[in-house]
């Protein structure tokens, strides 16, 4: 499956509210070097707002509530809300053309959703598996199947045992929350 793509999911102004919030400078993001594979993969800024009922950003949770009531009633009913990561990346010297490939979860009942926080370069792609080495996965040959770039206010939905990656932006920001839900 492709991803499903909802352009301005909410309105202009829960838009700027959100991008707002989120680049404010007293928004607490935490450094992480690695994103994926341990010591592996680029770094990027991250804010763990919710973590399988674990509440760690309380103002941004409730902030989030109706986006992610919005996308459970018009997207994905019957499914629950189980982890939301703000995330920010910014630009890499010599970057890669997409990150380290991964999956949220390899379960069938589970969905992953992307929300741009703002426009920006930096594209998030789909993959198909190229070999059965899954204990290498930084040597599998991928071909990418689906592309989107980074618009504010965009919503995409995907299989969470779909392996995507997404990419260094050229220049200033990326900022996305990325959700992750399970059928009930």
């Amino acid at each position: 499956m492709k991803f499903e793509v909802y352009d301005d999911f909410i309105s202009p102004t829960y838009q700027n509210i959100l991008e707002s919030l989120l680049s404010d400078y007293n928004t607490k993001w935490s450094y992480q070097p690695h994103m994926d594979y341990g010591e592996l993969g680029a770094p990027q800024f991250l804010i763990g707002v919710l973590d399988n009922g674990n509440v760690g950003d309380q103002m941004l949770h409730f902030a989030l509530l109706g986006l992610v009531s919005k996308i459970i009633d018009e997207q994905l009913p019957n499914c629950m809300n189980t982890r939301i990561r703000a995330i920010l990346q910014t630009p890499l010297a010599n970057p890669p053309k997409h990150y380290i490939p991964h999956t949220d979860d390899r379960g069938s009942e589970f969905w992953s959703a992307i929300y741009y926080v703002n426009d920006a370069t930096g594209d998030t792609y789909l993959f198909d598996q190229k070999t059965d080495d899954v204990d290498n996965p930084i040597d599998w040959r991928w071909n990418y199947s689906d592309s989107v770039s980074p618009k504010k206010g965009r919503l995409i939905i995907f299989p969470s045992q779909n392996f995507h990656a997404g990419s260094s932006p050229k220049s200033d920001r990326r900022m996305l929350l990325n959700f992750n839900f399970a059928k009930r």
